[in-house]
């Protein structure tokens, strides 16, 4: 059984977690906030002080801790079990609540290269999920009380990041309606046409979500992110969130990495073919090379309602505040609102008959 890894404050000893709006380790109890780089020291300090003790070194103990697949960990702050699956990279302590992070999770190569941190509060997630709620008429009355948020937990998710270089061409069927007439006919003259278009694009972090856990329509809905605030990956970000490490191979992700690379590249083609009655793609020929791929974890809330017994779940992205989900509809409000639309259609076609009558 391994010991999962627990940042604690300097000051008080109450456990640390990554700060979204400060960017500092803050402490939960004290308020004390910390740099990732006065941690750094802080820890390296330490370690030197256990090494001139002649006390276990700091290397011995991380390869002790991170020999053998853990199932189950030790939270360091309370000593209770802390079961997790082996994709949990970091997680909090059901009985302490403390964070922890699971450092064997994230080592090797199961290591990202990058993180976006966090850049919205939970206040703001749940801020934002009653915002989307604003305006909604059909939404039911029970659904938007304050009660209604069950569960919101912040998470780094796994993401695999392609570069490409791409090169395409593509064959459109093309149209052109034209009507004109003379003295004694109406006439439609239809020209048919075939288009091609042929380009090469530099593509730069085509983002595929790594984790099972996730539907897809959720992770890729919140997108994009801005990858200028990418950073080196440090695992302090994770403090106080829950995180996974990747369950889909990177070449198991490459289909979908390759067909939002043929998809952009034909809506950029689309967007060039104008003037015409209409447009069918015919023929499609999209190949890629250097290609290269980046791990990264990118920040998601995830907020989970409940409203007749089935569950509502909501992503926010936590670097923009973009959220999406699935709401509910009154069944009442919806016939209700059909009956009245439904008159004024009426209404509406009754006066202009009448119009048309008095004409």
């Amino acid at each position: 059984m391994g010991e999962a890894q627990e940042y604690k404050c300097p000051a008080c000893g109450g456990g640390l977690v990554y700060g979204a709006n400060s960017g500092d380790m803050v402490c939960e109890f004290c308020d004390s906030h910390f740099t990732l780089q006065q941690l750094e020291d802080i820890k390296s300090a330490e370690e030197e002080a256990a090494s001139a003790e002649n006390s276990i070194g700091w290397d011995e103990y991380r390869q002790t801790e991170e020999s053998g697949d853990f199932a189950a960990l030790i939270c360091p702050s309370c000593g209770a079990e802390i079961v997790t699956d082996e994709t949990t990279a970091a997680t909090e302590c059901v009985y302490c609540g403390n964070p922890a992070v699971i450092r064997k999770k994230l080592s090797g190569i199961f290591k990202p290269d990058w993180v976006i941190p966090f850049k919205t509060t939970k206040k703001q997630a749940v801020d934002a999920l009653k915002k989307l709620y604003r305006g909604k008429k059909l939404l039911p009355d029970a659904f938007t009380q304050d009660n209604r948020v069950e569960k919101v937990a912040g998470m780094y998710v796994p993401y695999w990041l392609y570069d490409c270089d791409a090169s395409a061409h593509m064959t459109y069927n093309a149209s052109r309606v034209s009507v004109y007439s003379d003295a004694k006919f109406n006439y439609t003259r239809t020209d048919k046409y075939l288009i091609t278009r042929s380009g090469n694009a530099r593509f730069s972090r085509i983002p595929v979500d790594g984790s099972t856990k996730l539907d897809n329509r959720y992770t890729e809905a919140i997108e994009p992110y801005d990858y200028s605030e990418l950073v080196d990956f440090r695992d302090m970000y994770l403090s106080g969130y829950m995180a996974d490490r990747y369950d889909v191979e990177a070449k198991d992700c490459n289909p979908r990495a390759d067909e939002r690379v043929r998809q952009s590249m034909a809506d950029e083609f689309a967007r060039t073919i104008q003037g015409y009655s209409s447009v069918t793609l015919k023929s499609a020929n999209v190949s890629n090379s250097n290609g290269k791929v980046h791990y990264a974890l990118m920040p998601v809330w995830m907020l989970n309602t409940k409203y007749k017994d089935k569950t509502y779940t909501f992503a926010m992205n936590g670097q923009t505040g973009k959220m999406i989900g699935e709401l509910p509809v009154d069944r009442g409000k919806a016939f209700k609102q059909f009956l009245l639309w439904g008159g004024i259609c009426s209404l509406a076609a009754s006066a202009a008959a009448l119009l048309t009558m008095l004409i």
